[in-house]
């Protein structure tokens, strides 16, 4: 996973290698790998959503040799990751010498094995294999090596304990016929073209199945769809990768499948933090094959700082947790800072198990404070509905009919617009009610573009009734800067009978001078 951007990131990622026994080999030649696909295999804000993506902790198991960068992103399939233009962002970067990791099908399945209007369900053995034919084409056309990886299993548990062929993404009807099998279509590809294949839905089967129903709900998967894994499954599905991978000699040299600690991210950044205004970031730890298999695992916050095990938990300096089997698992943690002084902050995390030690780089850049005086924005109404439409009832799609989705739909969307303001504002707090039985992501961007965002909060399973939601924020407004909001509404379930309705949106922060 690549999160941050520039020299102070290389420094990090060096440092947190030698941590545990990596060094960058001067024998070996740099390697950057870009990785392809759907919602999971993204990055996530850590502090939003216990939602995380294998693609996510896969730079954890290479060495600082290798560059991973995450180009997946929620809700596209293989036709519109395409026809929105990200592939392109890939190929404008790519190099001779660099791979490509190709995952698609969760969002190809959502018209049931037929081409979508929207442009992401696809027809398996057409469009599908159309667009995974163009990926693989057009990365050897720029000199870089693709790599096609079948997609992972939903937790879709039949009464004998395995997983059924539709959460293998088999949507045929009878167990010979492969004409809805988006698997067999990838395979089939990787035969014709002579690409190398992991087969990411047989391992991640058979490992699911190991674990049982009970167990994958409580450790890998997010407890509220079959779809999308917590940080324990995200690092276990990212070891299989690796193991899949090294199984067939590709990037082997720079494996390290055995990895004791995943930590995501690998480094931490307050970004600018101002003297007395408190900042928290947020990170994952799994252990996967702690020494010894028995014992105590301690996470130390460096001076001037505390940790906690939950948003709302009591913050200290040291945290220690017993562990069994060598697995210590879904354990996420808030790094609390709030300075007293300005400068440049560089420090690091202290996770120590048995003899051993890893150490997670934190930073900030740390500046005065003349003035301080708290403000309160009220965004009355939306700038924007995106395939979106107002009834008497609330807010509905354009044909009024919601289709059955497992994520956001990146072109449905309530959009807000916080204008500029003349000065430096911190922006703390977003808040405003929701009723509808909708899943729901927001985020924020500077530009009209929307990218980059960051995304401020989600639920992945309908609630009902009004609710307020209030969602934290940790967002520098600069002068003259405007901000854009969205709410990315989906819903979970075929409906013609849905409405959002959505209001109070404030935003409270501090303005600076």
């Amino acid at each position: 996973m690549k999160k941050y951007l520039g020299a102070g990131v290389a420094f990090f990622l060096l440092t947190a290698g030698l941590s545990c026994g990596w060094a960058a080999d001067k024998g070996k030649t740099p390697v950057k790998v870009h990785i392809i696909g759907d919602s999971t295999m993204a990055d996530y804000e850590e502090n939003t959503t216990r939602t995380r993506g294998w693609g996510e902790m896969l730079q954890e198991f290479f060495s600082p040799d290798v560059e991973v960068v995450n180009y997946a992103k929620g809700g596209r399939s293989s036709h519109s990751f395409y026809k929105e233009g990200r592939w392109k962002l890939v190929t404008d970067s790519l190099k001779p010498g660099d791979y490509v990791f190709i995952q698609f099908a969760h969002n190809d399945e959502k018209e049931g094995g037929k081409d979508g209007a929207d442009g992401r369900g696809t027809a398996p053995w057409t469009t599908y294999k159309t667009y995974i034919e163009k990926y693989v084409d057009e990365t050897r056309a720029s000199g870089a090596t693709p790599i096609l990886i079948t997609p992972i299993v939903r937790r879709y548990f039949t009464q004998d304990g395995t997983i059924s062929p539709k959460g293998c993404h088999d949507l045929s009807i009878a167990p010979d016929d492969s004409t809805l099998n988006y698997v067999r279509v990838m395979k089939h590809v990787a035969r014709n073209k002579q690409v190398k294949l992991v087969d990411m839905t047989a391992m991640t089967k058979e490992y699911a199945e190991r674990l049982g129903a009970e167990r994958t709900i409580k450790c890998i998967y997010i407890p509220t769809d079959g779809t999308h894994t917590q940080a324990t499954g995200a690092a276990c599905y990212a070891r299989l990768a690796v193991e899949g991978l090294k199984e067939q000699g590709i990037l082997a040299d720079y494996i390290h499948e055995d990895l004791p600690v995943v930590l995501n991210p690998v480094a931490l950044d307050f970004k600018t933090l101002f003297v007395g205004e408190e900042g928290t970031v947020c990170f994952d730890l799994t252990g996967l094959n702690l020494e010894p298999v028995e014992g105590e695992l301690t996470v130390e916050a460096p001076d001037g700082m505390t940790v906690a095990d939950d948003p709302h938990g009591r913050p200290q300096k040291t945290l220690r947790y017993p562990y069994q089997n060598g697995e210590l698992w879904n354990k996420c943690f808030y790094l609390h800072f709030t300075p007293t002084g300005s400068g440049n902050m560089v420090s690091d995390v202290i996770i120590s198990y048995g003899g051993n030690r890893r150490l997670l780089p934190v930073k900030a850049e740390v500046k005065d404070v003349v003035d301080r005086s708290p403000v309160e924005y009220v965004l009355e109404k939306p700038s924007a509905l995106r395939d979106l439409k107002n009834e008497a009832q609330g807010v509905t799609t354009e044909t009024g009919k919601w289709p059955a989705e497992i994520d956001e739909a990146q072109n449905r969307y309530i959009e807000f617009i916080l204008p500029p303001s003349s000065q430096t504002v911190l922006l703390r707090k977003l808040s405003f009610t929701l009723d509808g039985d909708v899943a729901y992501r927001v985020a924020c961007a500077y530009g009209k573009d929307f990218y980059p965002r960051t995304d401020l909060g989600e639920e992945q399973k309908p609630q009902t009734g009004r609710r307020l939601i209030e969602l934290p924020m940790n967002v520098t407004l600069s002068p003259g800067q405007q901000m854009y909001f969205r709410l990315f509404p989906w819903s979970t379930v075929e409906s013609d009978d849905i409405y959002v309705r959505t209001g109070d949106w404030k935003i409270e922060g501090t303005v600076i001078r």
